[in-house]
């Protein structure tokens, strides 16, 4: 059994601050569920910039807490690197609310859902990997996980694929090719996010084994 507690000096307070994190990645896509059930009238970015900044705010708490309490043998790079991955989640999630609320009077007749549940499962994986740091998880656990977390990033891949399909097909209406090739590729790329935290969290653990 590996203790990701043992690897960091101060490991509360640590382990504290990468789960918040974790955390905001799961609200952010939970904004979105939401904001895609409101009226369009009453949809607004505030949760998003909400999130993003309190996750701002704790990768800059644990920058700061590498620099004056830092003193583990592990690298301080790993854990600097695994605060970014985790801010890019909502960040990404973020910008696909803003490109979706200027164009979404042309889209409503777009169902976002199959994306939105690989985007849900893939928040909530890395949200247990960094529970599993804090608690102790044993390799092969943390390993689990993260094939789990691959092949979601596979899943997103190929549904891409296949909800891009009818922008070939004759008639298709080209600005509204554009902009759901645009907002597809987004919501992938937040899979692509989770996938790099996680892989970020596995080589953190085995290179500490």
């Amino acid at each position: 059994m590996i203790s990701f507690q043992r690897i960091l000096g101060h490991e509360d307070e640590f382990c504290r601050l990468l789960e918040i994190s974790a955390r905001e990645g799961c609200e952010a896509v939970a904004a979105l569920k939401r904001l895609f059930d409101l009226p369009p009238g009453s949809r607004t970015l505030y949760e998003f910039a909400a999130s993003r900044s309190k996750e701002k705010r704790v990768t800059d708490e644990i920058s700061e807490k590498l620099i004056t309490t830092f003193v583990t043998p592990m690298e301080r790079e790993d854990l600097e690197h695994l605060a970014r991955a985790l801010y890019k989640i909502p960040k990404t999630v973020e910008k696909f609310a803003e490109r979706y609320l200027v164009t979404c009077a042309q889209l409503q007749d777009v169902d976002f859902g199959p994306q939105l549940k690989l985007m849900e499962a893939s928040v909530d994986l890395v949200l247990r990997m960094v529970q599993a740091l804090g608690s102790g998880r044993d390799l092969e656990g943390i390993r689990e996980f993260q094939s789990q977390l691959q092949k979601l990033e596979s899943d997103a891949d190929d549904l891409l694929l296949e909800m891009m399909r009818p922008f070939y097909q004759p008639g298709f209406p080209p600005l509204k090719a554009v902009i759901l090739r645009d907002l597809y590729s987004l919501n992938e790329k937040v899979v692509d996010r989770c996938r790099d935290a996680g892989n970020v969290i596995s080589h953190v653990i085995f290179k500490n084994a």
